[in-house]
């Protein structure tokens, strides 16, 4: 007689738990039944009726969301064990078993079941729910369960197969869960880069609506569209963006199509702050795409208020606000923070250069971005001590930018979109498609314009300048230096004396750029000088003194009037007669020379013979409006059309615009060919923002201290859509004669040293910007300053990376769901040498780990590396199964020791975020409210306490910072003080998914006994 089969084990545990694979492993044969509602992190759609009407059959929607639901529950679970061989041979036992149907996985759908049962061969057990592993190994009576045997016992099997005879089967459904987790068969290198992407972009892409039906994007070039699309992702998140390409690449337009997104899908309107010369062109624009936008000149921040309920403002040229000192900062910031609450609008930030001199320029602009969405991500305890880290090395500020920020060099562009195209307008306005391409830049030593200085002012003449530029006291800027010890301290007087050595050094600047520029600009600064120094001693002998005088000219605003008994009246005296004497003596010299007589000028003659203006239409920039002037008188006559656009020009710099640049700025009517510019002589106040690619020729006529305003420059005529096949940009550069023979870097550095010394001591506490940069000056000179700001660099690398997650999403729809669908954790082997690497993370923090060839320790490489690294398998093949087997076992151990190691870097980062550090003003902030609130009782009591708890949590820094320092200054107390803090917590505390840590990938290189070859994809 045949010995009867073993009676399978009966499961319903409700819900599906990877405990079940551990603790049923050895059972032979084995029936799991699920119903709902069962124990879900998630309870699913349709769950909620359950509870009012707990015994009526479920709808079809609820029975296939509580299917999804278990998968899910499963799947996460199986994405958080912990991958060694015992789990991975586990799970691999578990894929046969139901593959070979010794176990089934049955789900009701009839209706909910709330008993849970486990029957063996002889008994059945009623156990408490959840069946866990720690259920089943507590004391006995920890939990009350109910033992069955005999008729119960045959009751709860047929009970079981009763409705397991209803149920579908989803066994399919869970060893394909099984074979799709980490414990699965191996991907394919390509496969796992391609889905650490899609998370490392994730922002980006979800901010990818495929139904935009934004007009926009219709006229936009390919990588306009798709920084549109990062940007709108960034926004969402962030509620701020920089847009920071490269001058020429069309920031404007990708900014006007985020605009016309926000208008049409949330009916906000936006606010455009820009440089004076730029406005024209926003409203131009917008006029054209339908965007109902208003603009602000920053230099008249005061008309902001007439906008104080618009929505989104748009700082073009944003790195003109990243000094919190200035004045139009604080007027920038106290719009966007009315009466000093958190900020809510939404910010585009628009710079070419976002970064002048240091990390901080980029932190103040950042400081700008509103207060009610997400923190930006950044390690640490707050942006302050990030950037702090940032200066000491100890951090990229990629770290931070590669979230907020979409940058691209025209290298980059040149080699991802080598087909682009983009429509441009004929002279009958019709429009066509062309080839994106840009002009040759013809720069460096052939285009230097070296002239003689010496011979510019006359012989002997410079040296007696710069001798007695030296000796200058400039007791105008130092008056602090000049008070009585008495009056020290009052408070009119310590910030101007403080001040003192840094306006003499910016005065000494002052005077040496426009030496430089031209006789013209330093005779009349010369002249200005005298007449101030005169008003001074005529104002002392009178009993008074004006302080507070900045180096611009017409700056009146901070000036007061102090009596002279204050001051050492008799050195002040002397000091000023002394000047007068110096400054006097210079003019008289500099009377005796004819301007035309410039050596600086004949030369720029000779070039513009050379190339005439007239066949080669040329921007001549300067930066100072008397320069201008002086060029236009002597030039006019001779090279066709000259006019000089200033600070100054108004209204009439758009015209001059046109005339000068007519295809870059089209208008309703031609510009007739009589009244076209052929030789434009502009100021700084041109450099920004403007198109005027009709020129191909762009003269520097002052000497570079620094190369970020001669790569603004050049971006007027070097961009986007420029007809010209090169491009010139010529500089001059002043030798002496004795230097002619010399290289051009090392006239450059002479010449720069030359005017240090004139500086002294005031050299050490310039401002950065003002601070003459040999380095700077040399790469101005020898053309590096252009390669290197085109030079790939980090920001570039993730440029790279979006491109490819892109391009398989636009190209291969499928492929990219697949992948997006893909289990995290998943492992892949690559025929090769290569190191092996693994990717972790916790929301948006990052962590690539690198694998020693050979074992050793695993090193921790920065986010682009690891994302190089991962790119250079995923051109590798994939290893053989043999292969395959000694790979699994060494993507098992590197991975539980990532994970260890980031699951301490996450736990700090998550202590840093939920519960910073205060600093002092905001210690003094809770210890105020603490005594406060313990003075308090009930509802009173208990908001005082939330009020603490949102200090705490530390959102609103920034703004919460500045709100303190000017309570603390009116002294504010109790009431007082509560008052101010009801009107901060109305703004709620966002919380950041930051529970869990997870392994996105890991891939090893594994060399077989074939060649290692890169696949062509």
């Amino acid at each position: 007689m045949s010995e009867m089969p073993p009676l399978k084990v009966l499961v319903a545990p409700g819900e599906l738990r990877v405990d079940l694979l551990e603790l049923f492993e050895s059972v032979p044969q084995l029936d799991i039944l699920l119903a709902a509602p069962g124990l879900l992190p998630h309870p699913p759609v349709g769950h909620a009726r359950i509870a009012i009407e707990p015994h009526e059959p479920l709808n079809v929607k609820a029975v296939d969301a509580h299917r999804r639901a278990l998968l899910a529950a499963l799947g996460a679970e199986l994405d958080r064990l912990p991958q060694t061989p015992e789990w991975e041979t586990r799970v691999r036992m578990w894929m046969e078993k139901l593959g070979r149907a010794d176990a089934r996985v049955l789900h009701y759908a009839a209706g909910p079941l709330f008993s849970r049962l486990v029957s063996r061969a002889e008994t059945s057990v009623v156990p408490p729910a959840p069946l866990t592993k720690e259920l089943l190994g507590r004391e006995s009576g920890a939990e009350l369960d109910v033992q069955l045997s005999g008729q119960a016992h045959a009751r709860a099997r047929e009970w079981f197969e009763r409705h397991a005879l209803v149920a579908d089967d989803m066994t399919g459904d869970v060893r394909a869960l099984l074979e799709a987790s980490w414990a699965g068969s191996l991907c394919s290198g390509d496969d796992l880069y391609h889905k650490v992407l899609i998370e490392f972009f994730r922002e980006m892409l979800d901010g990818d609506d495929e139904s935009d039906q934004n007009p926009l994007l219709r006229v936009m070039t390919p990588f306009q569209t798709t920084a549109y699309h990062q940007a709108r992702g960034i926004l969402r998140r962030f509620g701020g963006v920089f847009l920071a390409d490269v001058v020429g690449l069309g920031k404007t337009y990708i900014a006007m199509a985020l605009l016309r997104h926000f208008q049409d899908e949330f009916d906000q309107q936006a606010v455009v702050v820009a440089p004076p010369a730029v406005c024209p062109t926003w409203t131009r624009l917008a006029e054209e795409h339908g965007v109902h936008l208003r603009t602000v000149s920053s230099g008249k921040l005061e008309e902001l208020d007439q906008y104080s309920r618009r929505e989104v403002l748009v700082l073009d040229e944003s790195h003109n606000f990243r000094n919190p000192a200035t004045r139009r900062y604080e007027r920038l910031w106290q719009w966007l923070h009315p009466g000093g609450l958190p900020s809510q609008r939404k910010v585009l930030l628009l710079s070419a250069t976002p970064q002048n001199n240091s990390a901080r320029d980029v932190l103040q602009q950042l400081r700008l971005f509103p207060d009610n969405f997400v923190r930006l991500p950044f390690p640490g305890e707050s942006l302050d001590k990030f950037f702090k880290a940032v200066e000491d090395r100890r951090e990229s500020l990629t770290t931070v930018l590669q979230h907020v920020l979409v940058r691209r060099t025209r290298r980059f562009i040149q080699a991802q979109y080598p087909d682009a195209q983009m429509r441009v307008r004929d002279a009958e306005g019709h429009e066509r498609l062309v080839p994106v391409r840009f002009p040759r830049r013809v720069s460096g030593p052939e285009q230097c314009l070296r002239y003689s200085i010496e011979s510019t002012y006359g012989e002997g003449l410079y040296d007696t300048i710069m001798n007695v530029l030296a000796q200058m006291e400039l007791p105008l800027y130092g008056l602090g230096g000049y008070v009585l010890e008495m009056h020290a301290q009052d408070p009119r007087i310590v910030g101007f004396r403080q001040a003192g050595q840094s306006l003499r050094g910016l005065f000494r600047v002052l005077l040496l750029k426009r030496l430089e520029s031209s006789e013209a600009a330093f005779r009349i600064s010369l002249e200005r000088l005298r007449d101030r120094l005169v008003r001074a001693s005529e104002n002392l002998r009178s009993g008074f003194v004006r302080v507070g005088e900045e180096v611009d000219d017409d700056d009146e605003e901070n000036v007061e009037t102090m009596p002279s008994g204050m001051f050492h009246v008799d050195r002040l005296r002397n000091a000023l007669h002394g000047e007068l004497e110096r400054v006097q003596s210079l003019l008289t010299e500099l009377g005796k020379r004819p301007a035309s007589e410039s050596a600086k000028l004949q030369r720029l003659k000779n070039y513009l013979a050379a190339r005439d203006p007239r066949r080669h239409r040329t921007l001549i920039f300067t930066q100072f409006t008397d320069t201008a002037a002086f060029l236009v008188d002597h030039l006019k006559g001779d090279f066709g059309q000259v006019e000089k656009v200033t600070g100054g020009s108004g209204s009439a710099a758009q015209i001059l615009a046109r005339r000068f640049a007519p295809r870059a700025n089209p208008g309703k009517e031609e510009v007739p060919q009589d009244q076209q510019i052929d030789l434009l002589i502009a100021t700084d106040a041109f450099s920004e923002g403007i198109n005027l690619q009709d020129a191909d020729t762009l003269i520097n006529y002052d000497l570079h201290w620094n190369p970020v305003r001669l790569i603004q420059r050049a971006g007027r005529i070097d961009r986007l859509g420029s007809v010209n096949e090169e491009i010139h940009i010529a500089s001059f550069l002043p030798e002496r004669k004795l230097e002619a023979s010399l290289g051009l870097e090392q006239v450059v550095r002479r010449r720069i040293q030359e005017f240090l010394a004139i500086f002294g001591e005031d050299s050490h506490v310039l401002p950065t910007e003002d601070a003459p940069n040999p380095e700077g000056a040399v790469d101005a000179y020898v053309g590096t300053a252009f390669d290197k700001a085109e030079q790939s660099d980090e920001m570039d690398g993730f440029g790279r990376h979006a491109e490819r997650v892109l391009q398989l999403r636009d190209q291969n729809r499928s492929r990219f769901i697949r992948l997006k669908e893909m289990r995290p954790g998943r492992r892949a082997a690559t025929a090769s040498k290569l190191p092996g690497v693994v990717a972790c993370r916790m929301a948006w923090h990052w962590a690539f780990w690198r694998m020693p060839s050979g074992g050793g320790e695993l090193e921790r490489l920065s986010d682009l590396e690891g994302l190089d690294l991962l790119h250079r398998h995923g051109r590798m093949r994939s290893v053989e199964p043999v292969q395959a087997m000694v790979a699994s076992r060494e993507l098992g151990a590197a991975t539980e020791e990532a994970r260890k190691r980031f699951a301490i870097q996450a736990q700090q980062v998550r202590e840093q975020r939920l519960l910073p550090a205060l600093d002092h003003q905001e210690e003094w902030l809770r210890a105020t409210l603490d005594i406060y609130g313990e003075r308090c009782s009930g509802e009173r009591q208990q908001k005082v306490k939330e009020m603490v708890n949102w200090v705490l949590a530390g959102q609103y820094k920034t703004t919460l910072r500045r709100a303190i320092s000017h309570w603390r200054k009116e002294q504010l107390r109790d009431e007082a003080l509560f008052q101010q803090m009801l009107r901060m917590v109305r703004f709620p505390l966002r919380t950041e998914p930051l529970e869990y840590e997870e392994t996105v990938g890991a891939v090893v290189g594994v060399l077989d006994s074939s060649s290692v070859v890169e696949s062509n994809r």
